[in-house]
């Protein structure tokens, strides 16, 4: 007998940022709202892994100032890919002009192990 699919999963998602060197400002000046803005989410639980994608090793790991950020990547839990982007749609960096919501990808997710 064929199991039901679950009602929730949990799904990749990989936002680019907009192009243009007022982006990566941009991004800076409103990362301190973008992580406040999370207690919730992370009390809530949905959301299980997150953070900026680079596109070199910084020069200072300790200074943001110094990334090159290409855009964001997270594991979350949702109902279906439509779900997923609906949980980030009104992050500050959609609201700012920041991540490239259209271009995002979205991709189911099997863990095959996850340390804790």
């Amino acid at each position: 007998m064929a199991t039901a699919p679950p009602t929730e999963y949990e799904f990749v998602l990989v936002i680019p940022d907009k192009p243009g060197p007022e982006v990566r400002a941009k991004r800076l000046q409103v990362r301190p709202q973008h992580f406040s803005d999370m207690t919730p989410t992370l009390k809530d639980g949905w959301l299980k892994m997150g953070g900026g994608i680079l596109n070199e090793v910084p020069e200072d790991d300790n200074d943001p100032n110094t990334f090159d950020f290409a855009g964001s990547i997270m594991v979350l839990v949702a109902k279906s890919k439509e779900d997923a982007i609906n949980k980030v749609k009104d992050d500050i960096y959609v609201r700012a002009g920041v991540w490239d919501l259209e271009k995002a990808q979205v991709y189911p997710f099997k863990k095959g192990f996850r340390f804790e």
